[in-house]
């Protein structure tokens, strides 16, 4: 039971972590990670948010990924 609840702290500890961040960005961030991020996963709580299939969820399209995946199907920021 003692293991448990240090995964819930850090849990916590990380969601508060970035709702510190502020503004509009941290609270996305913030809500992001208390949805799905599982602290003994795989992969961080940005991997864990980003590998996120609710696709139904409003926040999806500006849920936090890495920059290049973000870029992957932007064809604006290709060369022609």
């Amino acid at each position: 039971m003692s293991n448990d609840n240090n995964e819930l702290d850090m849990k916590a500890k990380t969601v508060q972590r970035l709702m510190n961040k502020g503004k509009l960005r941290g609270r996305i961030d913030a809500k992001c990670c208390e949805c799905i991020y599982d602290p003994i996963g795989d992969g961080s709580w940005r991997l864990q948010v980003e590998n996120c299939t609710a696709f139904g969820c409003p926040l999806y399209l500006v849920r936090p990924t890495c920059v290049s995946t973000k870029t992957i199907g932007d064809n604006s920021l290709r060369a022609d």
